[in-house]
Formats: C-alpha cells, structure tokens, sequence
C-alpha cells in the first residue's frame, strides 16, 4: 500500500493458506544492521472462531468527540480508489466494511488476525484456492438502514473494474479476468454497460458470493480486506460524485465534509455491534482536522489545551521535539510508537533514466543519515539498503551502494557520471512543509557528485494520481511502499513488474519494465514451496537493485505518534503506521 510519509503489510507468509480452521504463519527474518527486523504473527481465522461482538476494552467509556490532526486530506475517500494508509486506517476502521478484515495488537508479541468482517470467517475454499466462498453474517446494514446484500458487494467489485477504482488495489481485477492484467483496455470494464458482475464473481443468494479463478489464488482472504469490497448500493453509486458522497456500513457516518479542509462523524445507528468482530463505538463521533503541518500537530498536543486533549496525530512527533518527547516523563507517555511496515524512496523514472551508472550514482550519492536527521532520528527511521521491508518474507540483508556512515560516496558517484551526459532531473514531491525539507535534503545530496535538480511540488491531494500516469514528466518521485498481504509479490510483484504499467494508476514509479524480471516475478508468483518462493524473492530483490538500481530506498520506517492526555484505547497500526481508531475512547 502506498505511504503518505511523514507529513501526515504484515510480514508472514500467505501461501498454503489453511482451508478451515486457524491457521497460524510466522516470519522471524534478520534486518541486519539498523534495521529492527520484528517477528510477526498471524492468525488467519477461516474456521469463524473470532468473537462477535468484539470484546470489550478495559477501561473503555462511552461518549466524547475525538480529534484527528492531518497536514492535507486523504486524497481519496470513495472505497474503490483507496489505497494511502491514511485513508486506508479512516475507512476501514470507522466507515467501511469489507468481507474480512484484522484486529490489530495492541500489545507487542501478540498476533495479527485476520477474520471475517461481513463475512462470517475468513474464507472457505474446498479445491486448493480457486474457489472461495464467503457467507454474510445476519444483521449487516448500510447506513440508511437498507439491509446489505451479496449483491451489493459483488456490484463494488464491479464498479472497482472501472475508472473510479484506477486509484485502488488492482489485485481482484487482475486475478479475476487475466486479459485485463494482460491488457487494462480488454477484458471487463465494470457494470456500465449492462454487465454488473465481474467475471468469476457469482451470487447464489443474497448472503453468499463466491469467487471463482482459472488457478488457485491462496492470497484472496487478504485481498477482500480492501475497501474494493466495500459493498455499495447500484442505486447510489453516484460514480465520479461517490468521491465526496459515500454511504458507510461502519460505526460512523458523515455528518459534515469541507472538501480538502474537515470532516466531522457521528454514530451510525445502523451498525450493529452484534455483527462486528473488530470495531467499537464507544465515542459519540470524530473530527477530523486536516489543515496542521507537523510541527503544529507536535505544538497543539504538547500543550494538550481544549479540544487537543481529546486529539491523535497522523504525523511522528516534529523531528526538532523528538528528543524533547522521549525524555519527558509525562511527554513520552502520550507517544504512540512502534513498527512500520513502510520503506521510503526515491524512485527513478527508468523512461526518462535509461543509463544505469546514472542511476547507480545517485544510490551512492544520496545521503540517507542527512535525510534520517530530517524525519526526526533513530526513534523513526533507520537506512535502507533494500526495495522489501525487514518484515516480508525472504527479506535478505544486503547493501548494493554502502557509503561510511550511510551519508553518500561522492567520489564512487562522481566516477560513474565520467564521460556520461548527465540529464536534468525534476524531482516530485507533495507540495508540504516537511516534504519540501526533505526534498531540499534529497537535492543537495544528489547536487553533491554533479546533478541538477529542479524541485516540483504537487498540490499532496493528488500527487499519486499525477506521478501515477504512465506519461508523467517527473523524473524523481517520492514515495514509500508497504507490502499489501505478507508475500513478496506485494512489494517487488507490485512495484517491479513492468507487465502491470497502465496508462494511469501505477504503483511502478520507476516504470521499470525488464522481461526477465517480469517473468521472475511470475514464476515466482506461481511457485507453491512458500520457503522457495521467499528465497526467490530475497535473490530478486538483490538482483534488482545491483544489476538495474530502478530507485533509491531511504529509510525503512518506524512510528512516533501522538495522543492527548484524555485519550485511551489507542496504538500504533502495524498495518498502517497510524493510531488504530477501533478501540479508541475519551478517557476523562
């Protein structure tokens, strides 16, 4: 999934994904140096055993508003065209519903489980994969009271095929009509036309869909936990509208939204705690703020004056108050920290970058302790030398351009640019206080061995969109990546698969597009030994970076969030990289 990175997944393995009962997988790889590998677990609940209602948190109170602070809005709220942590942690958490879903640990060591949302489990398969079904508890409603049905789920499937899911997952689509993965322009393109039901979607009554593939597809229990399977309403899908007008089946719903500056939630009264494994409703609504930078966030809740009290942040700590927090008894009580499974970078565009030297220079050249300095220090981030995160399995430590102390080798740079012509280079960024830092770090490294940088902000509501065309005149780009399901596919089958790039939508920002490493991946993909398959992907990832150098990795992230003193309930999403908001509470 993709990062919204300072201003503002789990790392096991999916494949021989148990047909019925509790599975249980584990990943405990070694992050070498810096890197604060951490062992995941998870429990994939396929037998229906998590409890519903979800258990209550100590402690917990009824009532009160709670304060989300954001330096700019998601850049999507429509669930078809999500797939930014921030937006991801808002829907999934409080707005939307999904056939499965996870509850999160909020203490360390304990398992991620993955369980049936709407549906009753996480899946039932009988033939290995290829066929998945899902039954929906009783009780699900949409916020107006309309009683949810198989059908409405299969139609947000649909409506994902089209152009107001270009922005979403596109895992489904793909898996479900290969001549679309082969080609977006063939194949289906949603329910438009006359045909509201994808191919391989089938619904033989109003509580059951089931999903059909040409080959097993052990991973689909982590896909339908995207808000593509949001169900939604044929006669309320108001198409490019959707994006500000949205029917929720989760515990809150829109009262107020002031495009680009607020929005204001409050109780649904037609969700129904009895159906949900996962959320609460403790407080009576949310007001989501997302007009602070970073350093105000830092500010408003270190006083902790009126309504802050009652606040979380989407950005770490400011990276100038780290220290300040950490140290301060009754500071660093209120710091939400913990893992990440992000990794940021600076992509290249390969198009517009043919040479490969150029591109091994600037891996050498980048300064990634300058950069760690400006994010706020060791407390959240530490430098990376690989495109997958410590978590994901078959991660292997290695550093295909070391420098001393992680600051850059010029000279090593300068070598490899003798000779050449060396292009100008426009480096994207989302138009923010502290991206625009740290775009200025990025600049002045690269500028050190012989570069020139032109810096482009892009207004941050759509940013993606923009460096996401496959015709975009950006050179660098900012990103940062989390693994979408716990396979490599979801970090290198996403980002370094050139067979994927479309026209618009990409998540290849480096448009890298190499036939031997497209047909690795594929390999790779279908390959059924799951210790064989994270090896491959370990060996790919070292393959790529030293043979081709498609983009920079940064830093592999950590969390520093902050809550007020009269909040309870909260942690740090190890999915997200945010304040979990299921179990949240006034606390006064």
């Amino acid at each position: 999934m993709r990062y919204r990175g300072r201003t503002l997944a789990v790392g096991v393995l999916v494949v021989g994904l148990a047909a019925a009962g509790c599975s249980k997988t584990t990943n405990d790889s070694s992050g070498g140096k810096d890197t604060k590998a951490e062992k995941q677990v998870i429990n994939v609940d396929t037998a229906g055993k998590a409890p519903v209602p979800a258990p209550e948190v100590p402690g917990a109170k009824k009532g009160g508003t709670i304060t989300w602070l954001e330096e700019g809005a998601p850049e999507h709220l429509d669930p078809d065209q999500i797939y930014v942590s921030d937006a991801l942690t808002i829907s999934t958490h409080l707005l939307y519903r999904t056939l499965t879903t996870y509850i999160e640990p909020s203490k360390d060591g304990d398992p991620l489980q993955l369980v049936g949302d709407l549906a009753t489990n996480a899946g039932e398969t009988k033939d290995g994969g290829k066929t998945w079904t899902y039954h929906l508890r009783d009780g699900l409603k949409f916020e107006d009271g309309t009683a949810i049905k198989a059908q409405d789920i299969s139609y947000g499937v649909a409506r994902s095929f089209t152009k107001y899911g270009t922005q979403g997952p596109q895992y489904i689509q793909n898996a479900l009509d290969p001549a679309r993965a082969a080609d977006p322009t063939k194949g289906y393109q949603g329910p438009y036309d006359g045909k509201e039901t994808a191919p391989g979607v089938t619904t033989p009554d109003d509580k059951t869909i089931v999903f059909t593939f040409d080959k097993a597809h052990t991973e689909l229990p982590y896909l339908v936990a995207f808000p593509n399977t949001t169900p939604i309403q044929k006669s309320k899908d108001t198409k490019e509208k959707y994006e500000d007008d949205w029917q929720v089946t989760g515990p809150y719903k829109r009262k107020e939204f002031v495009k680009d500056k607020s929005l204001t939630l409050e109780r649904n009264p037609n969700w129904d705690p009895k159906t949900d494994a996962v959320r609460h409703q403790y407080v009576d609504g949310f007001k989501f703020d997302f007009t602070p930078d970073r350093a105000t966030q830092t500010q408003r809740l270190k006083a902790g004056q009126g309504d802050d009290a009652f606040a979380v942040t989407a950005s770490d700590v400011a990276a100038e108050e780290i220290g300040g927090w950490a140290a301060d008894a009754e500071l660093s009580k209120r710091a939400v920290p913990g893992p990440s499974p992000f990794v940021e970078y600076v992509y290249i565009n390969t198009t517009k970058v043919t040479d490969v030297d150029v591109r091994r220079a600037m891996n050498y050249a980048i300064n990634k302790s300058a950069f760690i300095k400006a994010v706020g220090g060791s407390q959240l981030a530490a430098p990376a030398s690989t495109i997958m995160a410590p978590i994901v399995p078959g991660f292997q430590a290695y550093d295909a351009y070391p420098s001393s102390g992680n600051t850059g080798d010029v000279d090593k740079a300068k070598e490899l640019l003798k000779g050449k012509t060396v292009p100008k280079l426009q480096y994207c960024f989302p138009n923010t206080p502290t991206q625009q830092k740290y775009a200025t770090v990025n600049k002045e490294a690269l500028e050190r061995a012989g570069f020139e940088i032109t810096l482009n902000p892009i207004d941050r509501k759509t940013y993606y969109t923009t460096v996401g065309k496959k015709d975009t005149s950006c050179v660098l780009m900012r990103g940062g990546w989390g693994e979408d399901y716990p396979h490599g596919s979801a970090t290198l089958g996403v980002l370094m698969d050139g067979s994927l790039i479309v026209d618009a939508g990409n998540n290849n920002l480096s448009y890298f597009n190499e036939p031997s490493v497209n047909q690795k991946l594929k390999d790779l993909f279908a390959e059924t030994d799951a210790a064989k398959a994270a090896k491959g992907y370990g060996d790919l990832d070292k393959e790529i970076m030293t043979k081709y150098a498609p983009l920079i990795p940064v830093y592999y992230t950590k969390g520093y969030h902050m809550r007020g003193a009269k909040v309870g309930g909260t942690f740090l999403s190890p999915l997200y990289d945010q304040c979990n908001l299921t179990n949240i509470f006034v606390n006064s």
